[in-house]
């Protein structure tokens, strides 16, 4: 029996559109990503070089399963949907990584590998396949352009700054983030395009989501106080007075290195003679 391979699959909004008189988003357009089509081309690959099997989890409601069967009509053997329906807004579950990674960990057993694409299309920072590899204690690798076997090890090409290469031998279970350069995911034929809209596709129950804690609606304004005047008569004093460019300063002191517990004492009598600290300390 062969690995087993999971591609994980967004929901994102690819594009969004806004009533001009009642600000209203259409989430009309809503899917996968060129980055999760090549992920999804590489699981599908190595699935057929070492007899594995590939499994497509995506979160999300029922109109996601859309991107699940393109990915059964491609080739992929298996397709799971955690369901949630709580994505309001775009980016939902983009900047809530943490979410999105502990859902579909939910999903899957013991896997061998989980290829994720690099990020999202409406604004995704990354950082749900970094919080999937926490979840299941698994090896990560970002910014993979190419996935190549060698014996029984994975042999992972990542993108460097200034077009250099890295190649890493992943251990398993490992996480991978893949590029969208150099791979196209396969065209589906007819017939499997026809029997993929006809597959079942598992659906596994979410845990419900802590309610948000709304600290305030409004963002944070200081209050306002009123400043002395400058007194300067021209504008460059005034202007050196209200920058605080004509107070003295002492300059920095450069001590050490030391020790911890000499360093801690002066960081404490520091503290002290600039007035942030009072009375004896513990």
């Amino acid at each position: 029996m062969g690995p087993q391979i999971v591609v994980a699959l967004s929901w994102s909004w690819r594009r969004v559109r806004v009533d001009p008189l009642t600000g209203e988003l259409d989430a009309g357009d809503r899917g996968g990503n060129a980055a999760e089509h090549a992920a999804l081309e590489h699981g599908l690959r190595l699935a057929e070089e070492l007899d594995g099997r590939v499994l497509a989890v995506t979160v999300g409601p029922p109109a996601a399963e859309e991107g699940l069967r393109a990915a059964l009509a491609a080739g992929a053997h298996e397709a799971i949907r955690v369901a949630r329906d709580d994505q309001l807004e775009p980016g939902h579950l983009v900047h809530n990584g943490a979410d999105t990674a502990k859902a579909i960990a939910t999903a899957v057993a013991e896997p061998d590998l989980v290829l994720c694409g690099d990020r999202s299309d409406d604004g995704g920072t990354g950082t749900t396949p970094a919080f999937l590899a926490a979840r299941l204690g698994a090896a990560q690798a970002l910014g993979v352009v190419k996935l190549e076997s060698e014996g029984e090890s994975l042999l992972a090409h990542r993108r460097l700054d200034g077009g250099s290469r890295e190649v890493l031998r992943l251990p398993t279970p490992a996480v991978v983030s893949v590029e969208a350069a150099g791979v196209r995911l396969r065209r589906a034929s007819l017939p499997a395009v026809l029997a993929a809209l006809k597959a079942t596709i598992r659906t596994i129950a979410a845990e419900p989501q802590r309610p948000r804690r709304v600290v305030s609606a409004r963002p944070l304004r200081p209050r306002a106080r009123e400043l002395t005047a400058p007194a300067g008569t021209t504008a460059h004093d005034r202007m050196l007075e209200l920058t605080g460019a004509l107070q003295d300063r002492t300059p920095p002191t450069v001590i050490g290195p030391l020790p911890a517990a000499k360093a801690a004492d002066e960081l404490l009598g520091y503290l002290k003679r600039h007035g942030y600290l009072t009375g004896e300390t513990p």
